[in-house]
């Protein structure tokens, strides 16, 4: 058992990051002055649920949200008496950690986790991102998908919406000292400290570098994923199999410093044939995602398989779930005028270096003869991005993509081992694409996806078109159900450098996950490694009358009435894999 202990210990830098444990670190483990933090609250019996009622889904999307909550996507979980003792030791410290844990605020506010939908069959107790099932005899507690793609937005939760409330890597002053794992450990059964120990694997624990500053709703899952595609012993021939051993690949993953990322939302999924910024793609989706969520068991190849059909059931739900619908009505003669700028039907007063929107972001039909401009929804998104666009935001990302470029080749290796199988829809290629920039999204459902830029450093929509408005240093309402309609985007505050200096003093000391602590996650600071929010200039160009009336447009670009115009292009460097 205590080697157990000492691998706990040593792996728990890795878990801060690797998403698929997640719920082992949040568990051991909205801002506009003067609101107290301890005034929030969720207000859980008033939230509204989108995109989780299996009447309304299709029987594919209802088989994939079913799957989603069955455990098997995530093979990592660990014992739910485990999970529950972890628990208990952290409301023991509520009074030292200012707020109560095990509540759903508490948990709200300690790690982003929503309440579970009325129409999921589930203990009240268990989190939307949480799900509890049994494998060999042994009740586990382990994530979901929804840990990080689901999010509140105007009191409403959102299914496939990128939460930006979740917290991958808190505060975490020298010294802190976790639960008492040897008491812990000594309660569970052999079968439950087997699965503990299966838990922290025999690959080598692959730490990459997170700043000190981090942010509520900083991504840092694509480098948990990186950091398992280094540790693949031999992919070309071993397939899914880990190595003990540190490496080269290792090597570049630790020594690179990681920028925060946003996820996008999921209802992008059905226009795009890159699902990610830096344009990784693969026709063989589901064999590609899963590489995601895959973990380290001495079996992982033989049950390769059922994975892969998990996730493409996981999939076929991402691709039905739909924007949020902007909630009011809108001005129809302003979204009129915002659509022929947009589509550059009409000139801005100042038009000269003016890029038009619909150049990088698609093209927007409202459909019918005689349609209402006055309601959002009813557009056809004609959306065929496959290329980089430098609108000169900040590169960090785009540059540790090429970093890692030794890494992707061989995680792209698994293709060859597969396809020797006769399986090549179980593999995954890496092959981001070449050049500066970013591959930039259609903008369905743009209103409700605050913070904006691939790093999350621009609270509103306005300050996207208007560059002079973006605050250096800002701090979100810390209400979960606070929105500007009008700027879209998030409620915010502006702080000096000294009152950022000030908080970064309380986060070196205050206690881990204590309310003092986890407050000041609520502040951006765009001077930080990855967090720039300059670029994307085109807006400056605009008037305020012109830049209201795009965001006017961007607002009826929302609900369930968006469809595309045609699939999504496979480009011809990845055609020659073919598509089943």
């Amino acid at each position: 058992m205590s080697r157990i202990v000492v691998q706990y210990a040593n792996r728990v830098p890795r878990l801060f990051l690797c998403v698929p444990l997640i719920v082992v670190t949040s568990m051991m483990s909205f801002a506009q002055e003067p609101m107290n933090s301890n005034d929030i609250s969720l207000n859980a019996r008033s939230l509204e649920y989108l995109g989780f009622d299996e009447d309304r889904l299709s029987d594919r999307a209802s088989e994939g949200l079913r799957e989603i909550f069955s455990g098997r996507m995530f093979y990592s979980a660990m014992p739910l008496s485990f999970m529950q003792a972890v628990d208990a030791a952290a409301a023991a410290e509520k009074d030292k950690l200012g707020y109560d844990p095990t509540t759903t605020d508490g948990k709200f506010f300690r790690n982003g986790s929503l309440p579970s939908p009325p129409t999921r069959d589930v203990d009240p107790e268990i989190s939307l991102g949480e799900v509890v099932f049994e494998r060999d005899g042994v009740e586990l507690k382990g994530i979901s998908c929804f840990a990080c793609h689901s999010g509140v937005v105007n009191g409403q939760v959102v299914a496939g919406l990128g939460s930006n409330t979740v917290m991958q890597s808190p505060p975490r002053p020298e010294g802190t000292e976790g639960p008492n794992m040897l008491q812990i450990l000594a309660g569970l059964s052999p079968a439950e400290q087997q699965v503990v120990a299966q838990a922290m694997g025999a690959s080598y624990a692959v730490n990459p570098l997170t700043p000190q500053r981090t942010s509520r709703g900083d991504n840092f899952g694509p480098f948990g994923v990186w950091a398992h595609g280094a540790a693949l012993e031999d992919p070309e021939n071993k397939g899914l199999v880990v190595s003990a051993e540190k490496t080269e690949l290792t090597d570049i993953i630790e020594n690179h410093m990681t920028p925060p990322v946003n996820p996008q939302p999921w209802w992008l999924m059905k226009y795009k044939t890159f699902d990610y910024w830096y344009g990784d793609g693969n026709p063989y989706d589901a064999g590609h995602f899963s590489f995601n969520f895959t973990g380290t068991q001495a079996n992982v190849n033989e049950i390769h398989a059922d994975h892969v059909a998990s996730t493409a059931k996981a999939l076929a739900f991402a691709r039905e779930t739909n924007s949020p619908e902007f909630p009011g009505k809108l001005d129809a003669e302003l979204v009129q005028k915002g659509a022929d700028i947009f589509h550059e039907r009409t000139f801005p007063k100042d038009w000269d270096n003016f890029r038009a929107c619909y150049r990088c972001h698609g093209n927007y039909t409202k459909i019918g003869d005689n349609p209402d401009y006055s309601l959002p929804g009813s557009w056809v998104v004609d959306y065929d991005g496959t290329e980089y666009e430098n609108a000169r935001t900040d590169t960090e990302y785009n540059k540790i993509v090429k970093a890692f470029g030794p890494v992707n080749e061989h995680i792209t290796k698994l293709q060859t081992y597969f396809e020797t199988l006769e399986q090549p829809d179980l593999g995954t290629i890496y092959e981001p694409l070449e050049g500066e920039g970013y591959v930039p999204p259609p903008l369905v459902g743009v209103w409700a996806t605050a913070p904006y830029f691939h790093n999350g450093s621009v609270p509103t929509v306005e300050a996207v078109l208007n560059s002079k408005i973006r605050p250096e240093i800002w701090k979100r309402d810390q209400d979960p159900n606070a929105y500007d309609l009008e700027s879209l985007g998030m409620i915010f505050s502006t702080l000096s450098r000294e009152e950022l200096e000030q908080s970064d003093r309380i986060m070196e000391t205050a206690p881990h996950l204590s309310r003092e602590s986890l407050d000041q996650m609520f502040i951006y600071d765009t001077q930080g490694f990855g967090r720039g929010n300059m670029g994307h200039k085109y807006g400056d160009r605009l008037t305020q009358d012109e830049r209201m009336a795009v965001i006017e447009f961007l607002k009826s670009l929302s609900g369930p009435e968006m469809p595309s115009a045609s699939p999504p292009i496979i480009p011809e460097r990845l055609a020659q894999l073919g598509t089943d």
